[in-house]
């Protein structure tokens, strides 16, 4: 019995540590196929994670101090400094050897001893990343003091909305997601669009409530701008170039023989001008007549006096010019680098005179295409048409003005009939701040009229209320009225200066961030 029960039970023995292998097998067989799973889920997820929109929109790839932006919204600063980039460039050099989107991987920069480079993604990135962190400073500052954005505000980000709306609709696109994830990347989308706007705005007004909050006396400014007068006077000049003969590279058998050839043509050119001007120059006509002598050809432009402000004049003459002793009539040349320039001293303005303003009506010359006749500006028929174009302009502005003066000549007659009769393309037709000479910063403008008006406005026999039609060689017919003087140039240069360095001193207090970035960061495609 026993023998018979051992040897059953070393079967069952056996057979149940074989079934315990196989289980055991079976066991890891399935951790294996679970593990190989969730594997595979999870790289299917993190794909999804990077291809979602939401996460994009959601998920902080960037902080600084405090503001997180996610991959959509840091996009849009990358791509802003990108377009911005673009526009600029274009100007100097159209669009041939700008970067074309995607930046990455496109090689901006390689050092040639280190082999180090930098890819157009990370130029923008990083440009992103300062701009950004300047945001973050004004607008913790802004939140600090409690400013809000006012209702004018909000009104000015839904004309931004509109006219994104406008130009997708314009440029066939489906809707205006569908532009605004052309320019900024497939996350941005009208709600995130709509956040980065009160966010910019928010910024962009505070910034210049602070900019407004300085003040200065007339002592001040007028301290300011005596310290200062060699670079805001506004100096009048004649200037042209005396240019070396050309000289033909294909003529000479060598490049040191063209470069020979080309030095002697440009020390010809400044003797020329040496020689013009020790032959005596002793008035702007002569002036001009050795102008049209000088370039063979008829050049009004020439008899045009320049004016400049000091900070803007050219550092070839610009001591010249300076100069205390510097009296009207003056005449000098300058060697430059490819021949010479003869420059006739006209003017200094020291800018202390008011500012004007005015209303006008702009009755336009119908324009005449001298290409069109066979003869040019000189063909009879060209000239006979400028003739009757002038007629039936000034005919339009003698009926406007008898309106006017029917309505009592007032400065709500000449409002009255600009609906229906103003063509300058305002809508009020006021003008201030009007000088002698333009000036025009980021935040503050002052403007230079044609001359025809500007002789009557600077007349100083002008008061309130004065009113005439002007016409003018360039645009046509002008019904204006003299609303009054304004501040004193000179201060509002002044003025406009302190604000600035006061306000830059302010933004450069302020505390700055540093941008961190997140694990999530990979999120971000540029």
């Amino acid at each position: 019995m026993s023998g018979m029960f051992d040897s059953k039970s070393d079967k069952a023995g056996r057979k149940l540590a074989r079934t315990q292998k196989e289980e055991k097998a079976r066991r890891k067989s399935r951790i294996t196929i679970i593990t190989v799973i969730s594997v595979l889920l999870l790289v299917s997820a993190f794909a999804i994670t990077i291809n979602s929109n939401f996460i994009r929109r959601t998920l902080p790839v960037v902080t600084i101090d405090g503001i997180g932006f996610s991959a959509a919204k840091f996009e849009f600063f990358v791509n802003s400094e990108y377009i911005d980039f673009v526009n600029m460039m274009s100007q100097f050099q159209g669009s041939d050897g700008l970067p074309q989107r995607p930046l990455s991987g496109k090689i901006r920069y390689e050092n040639p001893e280190t082999g180090e480079k930098e890819t157009w993604a990370e130029f923008f990135i990083a440009s992103a990343l300062m701009r950004m962190t300047n945001f973050v400073s004004v607008y913790n500052a802004a939140k600090e003091a409690g400013f809000e954005l006012s209702d004018e505000h909000y009104d000015q980000i839904e004309f931004e909305i509109t006219m994104a709306e406008m130009e997708a609709i314009m440029n066939q696109h489906p809707s205006l997601n569908s532009l605004l994830q052309l320019m900024y990347g497939h996350g941005m989308n009208e709600k995130l669009y709509r956040e980065i706007l009160e966010f910019t705005t928010l910024i962009s007004a505070y910034s210049e409530f602070v900019r407004e909050s300085f003040s200065f006396t007339a002592d001040e400014k007028y301290e300011f701008y005596s310290e200062h007068r060699n670079d805001f006077d506004v100096f009048g000049f004649r200037i042209f170039y005396v240019n070396p003969e050309h000289i033909d590279p294909s003529e000479y058998e060598s490049g040191e023989d063209y470069t020979d050839a080309r030095e002697a043509a440009i020390e010809e050119a400044r003797a020329r001008a040496a020689k013009i001007v020790a032959d005596g120059i002793n008035s702007a006509e002569e002036f001009i007549a050795a102008a049209e002598e000088e370039y063979g050809h008829d050049a009004d432009w020439l008899g045009e006096v320049v004016y400049r402000s000091g900070e803007t004049l050219d550092e070839i003459y610009k001591d010249w010019l300076l100069s205390e002793s510097r009296s009207y009539g003056d005449v000098t040349s300058f060697d430059t680098d490819s021949g010479a320039i003869v420059i006739y001293y006209a003017s200094r303005d020291g800018n202390d005179y008011p500012t004007v303003g005015m209303r006008q009506i702009l009755i336009k010359r119908e324009p005449v295409n001298p290409e069109m006749f066979p003869e040019g500006e000189n063909d009879p028929e060209y000239i006979a048409a400028l003739e009757l174009s002038d007629a039936e302009a000034n005919e339009r502005a003698e009926h406007v003005l008898s309106l006017f003066i029917a309505a009592g000549k007032t400065e709500e007659a000449l409002i009255g009939l600009m609906e229906e009769y103003q063509q300058d393309g305002s809508i009020d037709g006021e003008y201030l701040n009007i000088t002698k000479y333009t000036y025009q910063s980021s935040h503050f403008r002052a403007m230079k009229v044609v001359p025809e008006i500007e002789e009557w406005l600077f007349d100083e026999s002008r008061t309130v209320g004065d009113s005439a039609l002007i016409n003018s060689k360039d645009h046509g017919y002008h019904l204006v009225y003299f609303i009054g003087y304004g501040d004193l140039f000179f201060e509002l240069i002044a003025e406009d200066k302190l604000r600035t360095r006061d306000h830059s001193e302010w933004l450069e207090s302020l505390p700055e961030g540093t941008p961190v970035k997140h694990a999530s960061f990979i999120l971000v495609s540029v």
